[in-house]
């Protein structure tokens, strides 16, 4: 018997590898060729530099203010658009010869096993790419207080999306023979992928097909990435991310078999559609409450208030949903998923009701019968930019009472939960609470609080039957839940008298009184001042335990507000303060899951008996009101002095309080109640700026839309509203409410710069002041109109003066330039950290890996 060359006749051939030892092998191999190459390091170079340019020199990090990765998340879809595609190209496709590729391609495996292989190693890489952007993370925790479940959230948003990228990358390269035809084709699927999920997409279809587009966002990764971002991890989220990689895979795998095996590729541009098809109607099929709540404040879980609140409605309530979002192609695709968004909700809260709630949805189209329904029901059709337009509202009716919510704005996506509490809350008490509001900034009977700065009265009358007092009233309203006194310091005895005995009958009282109330200046020329004899508010708060200090100004250097002086720049105001969780009451109901409240130049209170809601810290100071009159913010800023320790600006007392008058004024008549019936709950805010639209809402953004609150001020006085007049059960919903996380540390860091030099800006800017007051004062003494028409001598004088002046401007522009070069050296630094913190953590690791290598190859 001759024996063969090889020595191996006769031998059994090896049995094939396994299905997971072929992905394995290609994982490896195909890792160490990217570990390895040059190429890949250039790669994560390039992708490290572009994406801090793009957030800080683009996007303008500082500006935005934001303690987030919303700006990197937002760029990231696009600079991966370009990176990840170049990163695959060079797998599957690539020149002649190419002997890595041409020996991968050869292998005994199966073409699912080397797809699969090959992507695991390609999203190592990319994974580790994305962490090397650590130091932006890093970032946003030095410079402010992020949710760092959000943030979380975030980076496994984008590293799904990375991922299912270069799976599509894969896919093209493996269809594509040359690398520039991988390169192309990648770009070209993933730029439509991310097209799909942009609102004008709708309106590029022929008419009539908007029916047909309605879930097209839910083919996007853009899209599916910001849900996961914004804290709230959704099944079908997830679902979408592994069913785009899978699908890329497959038709990965079946282009490679297509090369092995002539005539498979003429199906798999007919598959992909179908499978992409498949997927999108399969992820627009799971119910979206099917999601892990990741944010600090819980906002997406259904709160324990909400639940007691639809276990007591009547049965046979009743939520009528009617939205247009899901018919019309013209509707932006966000629109669109906040619709399905606050249709999972009402199911959600249905389910919790114990059978007691039940939603209908309504279609409803502009311009035809289902539209005139909705608009009938009081559900608002809003335009849109395209000449669209289409309707997201509801009614909430049980026991023959109906209540409608004409627009649920996507803009209160935070307060969708209390939007829809508040009215299923009124249907479930037997009548509506009754609540009085003392004031001269509203007329009685005027529906429109809003159009006059108060869209806290406006969001008041949402869940309570409110009525306007005018101060020169002699008396409030019979059967009262709670009396809200805002800015009315001065009332008639007869007022007074009915306030006290509305609180001795167990109503609530919330009092608002202000040192220097901005909206109405001229209240400021009387201050009340606490005595023994009744004549204003004040006086009322002394008999139930409450001092009120309002002579002077409150102001604190630690807690002081960014604001812009007539010369728009930027100085920290001590006078308007930002309070922060360390100086609101963790212990109280309305305020223990409040973390951003404003006030504006408040006054104070004094008195053991009270519940400080609100205090600021020891480095409190203040200020004779009438000194800040006709200053600027820099000259009334520089007159701030820290001393006499932390001040209180809200407070609560509660109990059965003994009256504070002894009879009635004016004699017999009226039952007089020296003592209340049952315990009542008294608050006192020293400031009322901070609940008027300037400093409690987010700026107009177009006439007639729904206001966003720009801090937790409305939920603070709503809280406060619904515990004087006897609730509770929306307090908990209410502060739920998404606080805006600043960078903090530049706004302290623009604080201690406004204490360093307060002093010497302080005798600058009352030099200048007292010059220039006497030079404008000169024409009016003269008996002349103005400057240009006094004698040349005085002419000269003034000159003179204004010469004089030339210091202590230089003074002031240095301070100026010397605060704007410390915020530039912050930023510089920042970026630089940014710039270079990136590439050094994938030069470290290139690094390694090259050590690695070195060490293997010398042990052999």
């Amino acid at each position: 018997m001759k024996r063969s060359r090889s020595g191996t006749e006769g031998r059994m051939p090896l049995p094939p590898p396994s299905w997971v030892a072929a992905v394995a092998a290609t994982f490896r191999h195909q890792l160490r060729m990217l570990l390895h190459s040059r190429l890949t390091l250039v790669f994560q170079l390039a992708f490290l530099i572009a994406t801090p340019v793009a957030v800080f020199l683009v996007g303008d990090f500082f500006a935005a203010g934001e303690a987030s990765i919303d700006l990197m998340l937002g760029f990231l879809p696009w600079i991966a658009l370009v990176f990840t595609p170049a990163l695959a190209m060079k797998t599957f496709a690539g020149r002649p010869l190419d002997r890595e590729r041409e020996f991968l391609l050869t292998l005994p495996l199966p073409v699912g096993a080397i797809a699969v292989g090959a992507w695991a190693a390609g999203s190592a890489a990319l994974i580790a790419t994305l962490a090397f952007t650590a130091p932006f993370a890093v970032t946003v925790a030095w410079l402010g207080a992020p949710d760092f479940g959000v943030m979380a959230a975030g980076y496994l948003g984008a590293a799904l999306l990375l991922v299912s990228f270069y799976a599509v990358g894969l896919f093209a390269s493996a269809a594509a023979r040359s690398e520039i035809g991988a390169f192309a084709l990648a770009v070209a699927i993933l730029f439509l992928l991310l097209m799909l999920g942009w609102d004008g997409f709708g309106r590029l279809a022929p008419a009539g097909a908007g029916g047909g587009l309605e879930n097209a966002a839910y083919a996007s990764p853009k899209f599916w990435m910001e849900r996961i971002a914004s804290g709230r991890v959704e099944f079908r989220a997830l679902l979408y991310f592994v069913g785009l990689t899978g699908l890329a895979l497959v038709g990965a795998a079946l282009a490679l078999d297509a090369r092995r095996g002539p005539g498979r590729a003429a199906v798999l541009g007919a598959g992909a559609l179908a499978g992409g098809a498949l997927l999108v109607a399969l992820v627009a099929a799971v119910p979206s409450r099917l999601a892990l709540d990741v944010t600090a404040a819980r906002r997406f879980t259904l709160s324990e208030g909400t639940l007691d609140i639809v276990r007591r409605l009547p049965d046979g309530a009743r939520i009528d949903l009617y939205r247009s979002a899901g018919s019309d192609a013209g509707t932006p695709a966000a629109i669109r998923a906040y619709a399905a968004e606050v249709r999972e909700l009402l199911d959600l809260m249905a389910d919790g009701s114990d059978g007691r709630l039940s939603v209908a949805i309504h279609d409803a189209e502009a311009d035809a019968a289902s539209g005139d329904a909705a608009e009938a029901a009081g559900v608002r059709r809003v335009p849109l930019s395209s000449g669209d337009a289409f309707y997201l509202g509801a009614t909430i009716s049980a026991d023959g009472r109906r209540v409608a919510i004409p627009y649920l704005d996507q803009r209160r996506e935070g307060l969708l939960e209390y939007d829809l509490a508040t009215g299923l809350s009124g249907l479930s008490r037997t009548g509506a609470r009754k609540i009085a509001i003392v004031t001269p900034l509203l007329a009685p009977g005027d529906p429109n609080a809003a159009e006059t700065g108060l869209n806290a009265v406006a969001e008041l009358r949402r869940a309570y039957d409110v009525a306007i007092v005018p101060p020169f009233a002699d008396r409030l309203p019979d059967d009262l839940d709670a009396v809200v006194v805002m800015g009315a310091t001065f009332l008639k005895r007869e007022m007074l008298y009915s306030i006290d005995q509305a609180v001795m009958r167990g109503a609530g009282l919330i009092a608002m009184i202000d040192p220097r109330l901005r909206l109405s200046p001229s209240n400021d020329k009387a201050t009340p001042q606490p005595s023994e004899e009744i004549d204003d508010l004040s006086d009322l708060l002394l008999r139930y335990g409450l001092r009120y200090l309002g002579a002077e100004v409150v102001g604190d250097a630690a807690l002081a507000t960014p604001v812009a002086d007539g010369s728009q720049k930027t100085l920290a105001f001590p006078y308007w303060m930002r309070f922060g969780p360390s100086g609101i009451s963790r212990t109280h109901a309305v305020s223990a899951d409040l973390r951003d409240l404003l006030f504006v130049e408040p006054g104070a209170f004094a008195g053991a008996a009270g519940a400080a809601l609100v205090e600021t810290t020891t480095a409190a100071g203040v200020r004779p009101a009438r000194d800040l009159a006709d200053r600027t913010p820099a000259a009334a800023a520089a007159l701030f002095r820290p001393g006499g320790g932390a001040r209180t600006i809200a407070v609560e007392v509660d109990g059965a309080f003994e009256s504070a008058f002894p009879a009635p004024p004016g004699g017999a008549g009226v039952v007089h109640l020296p003592r209340a019936a049952k315990p009542a709950a008294v608050f006192a805010v020293a400031d009322v700026d901070w609940i008027l639209d300037p400093f409690a809402y987010e700026p107009e953004t177009e006439p007639g839309a729904p206001r966003r609150p720009r801090n937790d001020n409305v939920a603070f006085f709503l809280n406060m509203a619904e515990r004087a007049a006897g609730g509770g059960e929306l307090i908990a919903i209410r502060s739920r409410g998404e606080a805006r996380r600043t960078l903090s540390r530049v706004e302290a860091l623009v604080r201690d710069l406004s204490d360093a030099d307060r002093e010497e800006r302080a005798a600058a800017l009352t030099r200048i002041a007292e010059v220039e007051k006497r030079i404008a004062e000169l024409p009016a003494a003269a008996g002349v109109a103005d400057l240009s028409q006094l004698p040349p001598e005085v002419r000269a004088r003034v000159a003179e003066f204004r010469a004089a002046l030339a210091p202590d401007r230089r003074t002031l522009r240095e301070f100026d330039r010397r605060e704007k070069s410390a915020l530039e050296r912050l930023r510089a630094r920042v970026i630089l950290f940014n710039l270079i913190g990136g590439p050094a953590l994938a030069l470290a690791f290139a690094g390694l890996a090259a050590l690695t290598r070195r060490r293997s190859a010398h042990d052999l």
